[in-house]
């Protein structure tokens, strides 16, 4: 795994380096003392995930963040500051955890479990049957399912849409304990493409937008809630 630290005071970053050691085997760091070098580090090569100081000079690592989101919406973002000030705000920009400083080893050492079980679960698959052809399609690049009469349409990660014989209720067990949600009778969603809540809709990566019904509209939000700050409520 490699992961980006950035903070402006090194002490703080070697601080950081010492409890990732403390709970993980395999992984490398790249330091960064400010936003920017960040930015143009990570669009050359990207990490697999980043460790984020809030308070820094220049830009803050909440404009940091803000950044990244407009060209990338995947890679993780933890972010670490002395006040709980940003907590609210992290969400917005789909981070993955909010540690205080000092760092508690045991809150990152869960932070990182459930990182890697969230890895993990990226790589399942779904077998449908699509014009007599079986084929696999990871559960990751899948935006939503829609309900149409007696046909299941996919929409991918790339706005592609596929059409299949068969009703959500085929998948939504299998679905709902990987990450998605019912926000209406005729649809399933991702959450984690999920890019935002405007009132009853749901805006997802790919641009196309989700009607959340009223009956869905509690259970959808605390399940797209609990997704972007990694609680178990």
């Amino acid at each position: 795994m490699r992961i980006a630290i950035c903070d402006d005071q090194k002490n703080e970053r070697q601080k950081v380096i010492e409890a990732l050691g403390s709970v993980l085997t395999n992984f490398s760091t790249d330091e960064f003392d400010n936003g920017n070098a960040l930015l143009e580090s990570h669009g050359k090569h990207p990490f697999d995930l980043i460790i984020l100081d809030i308070l820094m000079p220049d830009m803050n690592g909440m404009d940091t963040a803000i950044s990244l989101r407009k060209s990338d919406t995947k890679t993780p973002i933890i972010f670490l500051s002395t006040s709980e000030e940003f907590g609210v705000q992290s969400y917005r920009v789909l981070a993955f955890d909010y540690l205080l400083k000092p760092i508690d080893r045991e809150q990152l050492k869960g932070c990182m479990k459930r990182l890697i079980s969230q890895t993990e679960k990226k790589k399942q698959s779904i077998t449908i049957t699509y014009e007599g052809t079986q084929i696999d399609i990871l559960l990751s690049n899948i935006q939503c399912l829609e309900s149409n009469l007696r046909k299941v349409i996919f929409t991918l990660s790339e706005n592609k849409e596929i059409e299949i014989v068969g009703k959500l209720t085929d998948f939504e067990p299998l679905l709902l304990e990987h990450g998605f949600c019912r926000c209406h009778k005729s649809y399933l969603v991702n959450i984690e493409h999920i890019r935002s809540i405007e009132n009853d809709l749901f805006c997802l990566t790919g641009g196309k937008t989700v009607k959340i019904s009223r009956t869905y509209l509690q259970s959808a939000k605390k399940a797209y809630f609990e997704y972007i700050f990694q609680t178990e409520m």
